[in-house]
């Protein structure tokens, strides 16, 4: 079990309130409703945590999408693939955005 001393108040309400395993996992808008937290907080919490080690799942899947406590290897697997893309798209954005400020300054001269 993971030391919850070291966690904020809404950290600790989070990882409690969450359940184990993929085939659990709680919907973001029922987990709101549950911790009396926003869509925003919640993915601060989630972050927050996984930086202090704990395994903290999501899906984007209509089945089992939400957050839950990683239990395996194809759960962990599966967070980090999603992880991964976003992170993907995010740096195509930065990228974009670099590409689009380059080409305003050599317009400007």
């Amino acid at each position: 079990m993971q030391n919850l001393n070291r966690l904020t108040k809404a950290e600790r309400k989070f990882y409690l309130s969450i359940p184990k395993g993929i085939e659990n996992a709680i919907p973001a808008r029922r987990l709101t409703q549950i911790t009396g937290m926003n869509a925003r907080t919640l993915t601060a919490c989630a972050n927050g945590l996984r930086r202090k080690g704990f395994l903290i799942g999501s899906s984007k899947s209509n089945v089992s999408g939400g957050y839950y406590i990683i239990t395996n290897d194809q759960e962990l697997n599966s967070t980090v693939r999603e992880m991964e893309a976003n992170a993907r798209k995010q740096l195509q954005s930065i990228y974009a955005l670099k590409k689009g400020w380059r080409n305003r300054k050599k317009m400007k001269q």
